[in-house]
């Protein structure tokens, strides 16, 4: 248990990096600085799915460790919170693919990208921050 709790833990900084990079390239090509082409794809691609494998490896860490006893944050605010956050990722990269043009592609990307990595980083608990 405690082994998955750690894969959760460090798989965050893959998710925090994949996510910084995700919306740089949505905002670059949202101003028309970069086109929307392989890269900024790959990364709106890599986002949601990096958010799944995160979301699932803490669900599993949620079920098995039965952590919806005592800390209400880590017990419910944090899982709610994070699922939501998968929810506007998956939206963001949804959004993108149906846009016509590599602005509105960047742009539809910028804002549910946005989105999700401020619920991500609001839903972060502050003990498990590196500061």
């Amino acid at each position: 248990m405690e082994l998955l709790a750690d894969i959760h833990s460090v798989f965050r900084w893959v998710v925090l990096f994949i996510a910084a990079d995700a919306l740089v390239f949505a905002i670059l090509s949202a101003t028309g600085s970069r086109p929307w082409d392989a890269l900024p794809e790959r990364f709106s691609f890599f986002f949601p799915l990096a958010m799944d494998i995160q979301a699932f490896i803490g669900l599993a860490v949620w079920v098995l460790g039965a952590r919806w006893s005592g800390d209400t944050f880590l017990g419910w605010i944090h899982p709610a919170l994070m699922l939501g956050a998968v929810g506007l990722a998956h939206v963001g990269r949804s959004r993108s693919e149906r846009a016509d043009g590599p602005r509105a592609k960047g742009r539809q990307a910028v804002i549910f990208f946005a989105l999700s990595l401020l619920v991500v980083l609001l839903a972060i608990p502050t003990g498990s921050w590196p500061l």
